[in-house]
């Protein structure tokens, strides 16, 4: 029997392949960045993709056990700025995955933005790490079609599966 359960392989790659969309689309129309935004407090698109970019480093550093770096050094001003923190956090979370002296069930103790101090199991915020953007990937899609942006399928499902001929 097969177990249906999506692996941290696929997790990541996922979050990879969808931030890989949203490199695009802010490459390719930079003034997008600008464009208004009140999700989660953020003035602009660049603002939460910051958001979004920052939450997978914060935490990647804090599964290593490193100080999370504050988000007035995490820079937006650019596609390249801001994908670059996620390739960062995911060099990390590879790093994490490969290495198999990682004690996934070990709770360890972080601050949040808004939940103040926290516990969970490495298991749990490393999957936080990469889900935590999805919400917000789909909160943007919906904002910049608003605006007249075209966005590509993010859908896990499309991703993965394969074109019938």
């Amino acid at each position: 029997m097969s177990d249906p359960s999506l692996s941290a392989d696929a997790l990541l790659e996922w979050n990879d392949a969808t931030a890989s969309i949203w490199r695009s689309l802010a490459t390719s129309q930079p003034e997008m960045l600008g464009v208004p935004c009140d999700i989660y407090n953020c003035k602009s698109v660049g603002q939460l993709l910051q958001h979004i970019v920052a939450a997978e480093l914060r935490y990647a550093e804090r599964l290593q056990g490193l100080q999370a770096t504050d988000y007035s050094k995490i820079p937006y001003g650019s596609a390249k700025e801001i994908f670059a923190t996620h390739e960062r956090a995911l060099e990390m979370l590879r790093g994490l995955l490969a290495d198999a002296a990682v004690d996934w069930d070990e709770e360890i103790e972080f601050g949040t933005l808004t939940a103040g101090r926290r516990r969970a199991t490495r298991k749990v915020v490393f999957q936080h790490a990469l889900l935590h953007g999805v919400r917000h990937y789909a909160q943007l899609a919906t904002l910049v079609r608003q605006h007249g942006y075209k966005t590509a399928p993010m859908d896990f499902l499309i991703m993965v599966s394969k074109p019938v001929e």
